[in-house]
C-alpha cells in the first residue's frame, strides 16, 4: 500500500480516475486512546466496522487489547495479527459446529445469548466452563437504528435466562447495545440502569455488564463531546447500588474507525442538480444509507486548487446503473464543481472498505496510507 503525506500529494502524483480509500494511522491510534483513557471500564472494539489487519494493528497500538467477533473468521483474523488478544463471541445466534472450533480450537470462553434454545446449544458444545452473556433489548429512541427486531431478549425474559446460566454452572454476564449512533448520553446511564434492575430482579451478580456499541461519531451532536457520554455512564454506575466495583465493558465499532477512513472519489458528470461520482452505495459509501447524512466534504479541482465557491445542494448518484446507488441525503457541494473534481470524505472508516462489492463491475478501488 503506497504512503503519502497528504491527499493533496496523492492527488498529484494520481494518473488513474480509480477512487482512493484513505488509511490515517494516526487517526485510528487517537480514537482508541481516547476510549481507554475515557471509558471506565474495558473497550473491546467491533470488528465488523472495518476488520483491515492495519486497522487492527493501529488500534491495538493505541491501546485496544480486547475485541468483539461475530465469527470464526473475525476470531482468526483478531488472533492471527494478535495472537494474545481477548476475543468475546458476541453473536447472539451461533452454528454449532462454530460453537465448538470457537470454543475447543481458538479457546474462546466468553459468549453471547439472548433465547434459551441457544443457551441449551452453547451449553450442550461447549460445557458450562464458560461466561455467558445475556443480551437485553433496550429501547431508546435516540438511535438512529434500532437493534432490538433481530436481538435481544426482553427484561422478564433475560430475568429468566441469568437464572439459569447460573443454576447449570456457567458464569453469568450482562449486555445490550443501544443501537447504532446513539445521540444523547443520557441513553447510556438509562441502558445501565436497564440491566442493573435486570440483575437486581434476577438476584443474580453478574461477572461484567457490558454496555455495548453506539457511541456517535459522524452523528456526534454540535457542542457535545464524546467524554460526556463517559461522564454519564461514569455517574450512573456510581449512582447504582451494589455496582461501583462491577466490571464495566463497552465495544464501540463505528466511533473507534470512522475517523481513520477518507474516501476520494472523482466526478464524472455534472448534471443541472446531480452530480455523478465513481463511488457509490455499492463501493466505499454503503455506510451513506444508514447515517443519511453529508459526511465533512471537501472538494479538490484537477488542479489540485480547492473549490469555494457558494454551496448549493445536489443529488449525489454512484456510478452502477442502479438508481438505489444515490446518497439519501442532499450533498452541499460547491456550484464551481466540475467533472474531474475530486471529492474528499472525510469520517468515512466505518462499513466502507470492508462493504466495498464488485457490483456492475465497477468495484475497483485503490487504498493509501495517509501521513504516518
Amino acid at each position: 500500500m503506497d504512503h503519502f503525506d497528504s491527499v493533496a500529494q496523492l492527488l498529484a502524483r494520481k494518473r488513474t480516475d480509480t477512487p482512493v480509500f484513505c488509511f490515517y494511522p494516526q487517526r485510528f491510534r487517537a480514537a482508541a486512546r481516547k476510549f481507554v483513557a475515557h471509558f471506565p471500564g474495558e473497550v473491546l472494539y467491533a470488528v465488523k466496522a472495518n476488520p483491515h489487519p492495519l486497522v487492527l494493528q493501529w488500534l491495538s497500538e493505541g491501546g485496544i487489547r480486547a475485541f468483539d467477533t461475530a465469527s470464526l473468521a473475525e476470531i482468526a483474523l483478531v488472533r492471527g495479527i494478535l495472537p494474545g488478544a481477548h476475543c468475546s463471541y458476541n453473536h447472539p445466534v451461533k452454528p454449532r459446529p462454530a460453537i465448538l472450533a470457537a470454543w475447543r480450537d481458538l479457546g474462546i470462553r466468553d459468549f453471547v445469548i439472548d433465547h434459551p434454545a441457544e443457551l441449551d446449544k452453547l451449553l450442550e458444545v461447549a460445557g458450562a466452563g464458560i461466561v455467558v452473556q445475556v443480551r437485553v433489548a433496550a429501547q431508546n429512541p435516540h438511535a438512529t437504528i434500532s437493534f432490538n427486531s433481530k436481538f435481544g431478549a426482553s427484561p422478564q425474559q433475560a430475568v429468566t435466562l441469568l437464572r439459569a446460566i447460573q443454576q447449570r454452572g456457567a458464569t453469568p454476564a450482562l449486555c445490550t447495545h443501544l443501537g447504532y449512533q446513539t445521540t444523547d448520553p443520557e441513553a447510556y446511564a438509562q441502558g445501565l440502569r436497564l440491566l442493573v434492575e435486570v440483575a437486581a430482579t434476577a438476584g443474580v451478580r453478574p461477572s461484567y455488564i457490558n454496555i455495548g456499541g453506539g457511541f456517535p461519531s459522524l452523528l456526534l451532536p454540535a457542542g457535545q463531546r464524546l467524554e460526556d457520554y463517559f461522564v454519564a455512564i461514569g455517574q450512573a454506575r456510581r449512582e447504582l447500588a451494589g455496582i461501583a466495583d462491577l466490571p464495566l465493558k463497552c465495544e464501540p465499532g463505528s466511533a473507534l474507525s470512522h475517523p481513520g477512513g477518507v474516501v476520494l472519489t472523482q466526478v464524472v458528470l455534472v448534471k443541472e442538480a446531480a452530480v455523478h461520482i465513481n463511488d457509490g452505495v455499492y463501493g466505499a459509501m454503503a455506510e451513506m444509507i444508514h447515517s443519511k447524512t453529508q459526511p465533512p466534504t471537501r472538494v479538490i479541482a484537477a488542479s489540485g486548487v480547492e473549490r469555494s465557491a457558494a454551496l448549493r445542494p445536489y443529488t449525489l448518484f454512484g456510478p452502477t446503473c442502479d438508481s438505489y446507488d444515490v446518497m439519501p441525503a442532499p450533498f452541499l457541494l460547491p456550484e464551481s464543481i466540475r467533472e474531474g473534481d475530486w471529492l474528499v470524505l472525510e469520517m468515512m472508516g466505518a462499513y466502507s472498505n470492508v462493504l466495498i462489492s464488485d457490483f456492475n463491475g465497477l468495484g475497483a478501488h485503490e487504498f493509501a496510507i495517509i501521513g504516518d
